[in-house]
């Protein structure tokens, strides 16, 4: 029972483990080939060495990662070849105080693009948030990588459509900010 409190005590949030997951990535723990690996992950084959490697510090570090459960590995799978594309040593775009959605605006990630982010669900999601993560790199754009992550783990449900809500307000606003800014 006293390990119990124990890990009840060392559990994190699902964000506070985004965090935890962009410093393994931007340190010197991973190899530079295991990073290409986790970049390289898709739906289809979600599941590599290094994915196990991050999962497994993860659930040491008190993460909600549930292995064993194909569905939450293949998410967590998802975010991290998305996350891999944007954080490595000397350049992490993860950052809490830039909501997802006024990133996407801010580099100029295109209104259809979005809206069709924000629709997709399961195997598609996951190749727009790989679409999604390329361009952001591309732009040098950080973002909160927890707001991704909820994406991903809240896909059906009112949890699910308020994620989308408050995503699609972040950039919104910054679209309309942007246009008054430029009259």
């Amino acid at each position: 029972m006293n390990t119990q409190i124990q890990t009840e005590a060392r559990s994190i949030t699902r964000g506070q483990a985004v965090g935890k997951a962009a410093g393994l990535l931007a340190s010197e723990a991973l190899s530079t080939g295991e990073r290409a690996e986790l970049r390289r992950i898709s739906f289809e084959v979600p599941f590599t060495p290094a994915l196990w490697k991050v999962l497994f510090y993860l659930r040491d570090e008190g993460a909600p990662v549930r292995i064993g459960d194909e569905v939450d590995e293949r998410r967590w799978a998802t975010l991290l070849m998305s996350m891999a594309h944007c954080i490595e040593p000397r350049r992490n775009l993860h950052d809490y105080q830039v909501p997802l959605g006024r990133a996407l605006a801010e580099a100029g990630w295109s209104e259809l693009r979005f809206t069709q982010l924000l629709r997709a669900r399961g195997p598609q999601l996951t190749v727009l948030l790989r679409r999604m993560a390329q361009y952001l790199s591309a732009k040098d754009q950080p973002a909160n990588w927890a707001d991704v992550a909820d994406l991903l783990f809240e896909q059906e449900g009112a949890k699910a459509d308020a994620v989308r809500l408050r995503i699609a307000r972040d950039y919104y606003a910054r679209r309309y900010q942007q246009e008054r800014e430029a009259a």
